[in-house]
């Protein structure tokens, strides 16, 4: 599969010992496995992010800016309030 140069992205340090775990029992490398979970994950919401694509589409076809921003604000809210409830104080991520 073609590549494309990005920066690396970035695992818990807790994730990796078992990302190596899963990608050895598999016979793939730790990459191939964060690829996987990503297609799988795209496949699983496809219908959500399709009308989040094509909401946020329209207001850009359209230039509505106030409602762009009106969109982030509105979908990124739960998304931030989940992430930073399993993050410490110290920046660690609670199991």
């Amino acid at each position: 599969m073609a590549t494309t140069k990005t920066k690396p992205v970035r695992i818990f340090a807790a994730d990796h010992a078992p990302l190596r775990l899963v990608a050895g029992v598999e016979g793939r490398t730790p990459a191939d496995v964060v690829h996987a979970a990503l297609a799988e994950y795209m496949a699983a919401h496809r219908e959500e992010l399709a009308r989040i694509f094509g909401e946020t589409h329209a207001l850009l076809r359209t230039g509505d800016t106030d409602g762009l921003v009106a969109a982030l604000r509105r979908d990124a809210a739960p998304l931030v309030a989940e992430v930073a409830a399993g993050i410490s104080r110290t920046g660690r991520v609670r199991r």
